[in-house]
């Protein structure tokens, strides 16, 4: 399944960021809100801009409601394309739902992400940096995050 752009998000996240809050965001999640807020004041006094595929939805975890994804590729602090991205990739964090809420599943630098079924289970696949191996950060390594139930656990 593709992930599909918040459209209608998107501009209302950018423009309440340039305001100064994104939790006047509308329909995000109050943790994607914060993790947001949290962005844009690192970046400040600097203009924030949003690219598109900043945020993202799509049913990670298999129970039907959209979970959310959060690419800081996207996220521009003043003339800084890079801002919250490095040799180890880029910020990203995956927002699940889970009974009523929404979990941070990663929130960490990826070089690369995907979302796939693992022995029946939805899964994450992250390609990482290889310091978080403990191995040279030009090798690089990844992980498999597999849904239990309740989490994202680490099958390494």
């Amino acid at each position: 399944m593709p992930i599909s752009p918040l459209h209608s998000i998107i501009p209302a996240v950018a423009a309440a960021i340039l305001l100064g809050s994104a939790a006047s965001a509308g329909p995000l999640p109050a943790p994607v809100r914060k993790a947001i807020d949290e962005a844009t004041a690192n970046c400040r006094p600097q203009k924030v801009t949003l690219d598109n595929g900043f945020v993202t939805t799509r049913d990670v975890n298999g129970d039907g409601i959209p979970d959310y994804i959060v690419n800081y590729e996207a996220f521009r602090c003043g003339e800084s394309f890079t801002f919250y991205c490095g040799s180890a990739g880029c910020l990203t964090q995956v927002f699940v739902s889970t009974g009523g809420t929404y979990a941070t599943a990663v929130n960490e630098n990826v070089e690369k992400i995907a979302f796939e079924t693992v022995g029946g289970r939805p899964a994450i696949l992250l390609g990482l940096h290889g310091s978080a191996c403990g191995r040279p950060g030009v090798e690089p390594c990844g992980t498999t995050l597999v849904w239990n139930g309740t989490r994202f656990r680490a099958t390494r």
